[in-house]
């Protein structure tokens, strides 16, 4: 099993929380893991609504540590271990999302 952190690989996008918060991908937006004491001290850096540039958000002293430790594999929080460890069965890896055209039609597509 190896670690790789798939927001420092340019293989997934940050994402934004339904309470304005930026986050390093989607997979992070579950209620376990943002009450955690890492997310607590970054969410606390990453309101959108309350910064001028989102690069405030991603040069902050919090998300700096955060990608050190990604890089380092040091007090990495438990969502990003189980998302971006690979092993031989990624099965449960799988993220459904569904997107929609221009013309309003659904186009089901899967990200890994």
């Amino acid at each position: 099993m190896k670690f790789k952190p798939k927001c420092l690989r340019n293989e997934i996008q940050l994402a934004m929380t339904n309470r304005g918060h930026l986050i390093p991908c989607c997979y992070c937006d579950c209620r376990w893991s943002l009450k955690t004491p890492v997310w607590q001290k970054m969410l606390k850096v990453s309101k959108v609504s309350e910064v001028e540039d989102i690069e405030e958000i991603l040069f902050s002293k919090e998300w700096l540590e955060f990608e050190k430790n990604l890089r380092t594999e040091k007090n990495i929080p438990q969502i990003c271990i189980e998302t971006c460890t690979e092993t031989d069965d990624d099965y449960y890896k799988i993220k459904k999302e569904t997107f929609l055209d221009p013309e309003g039609n659904k186009i089901g597509k899967e990200i890994v």
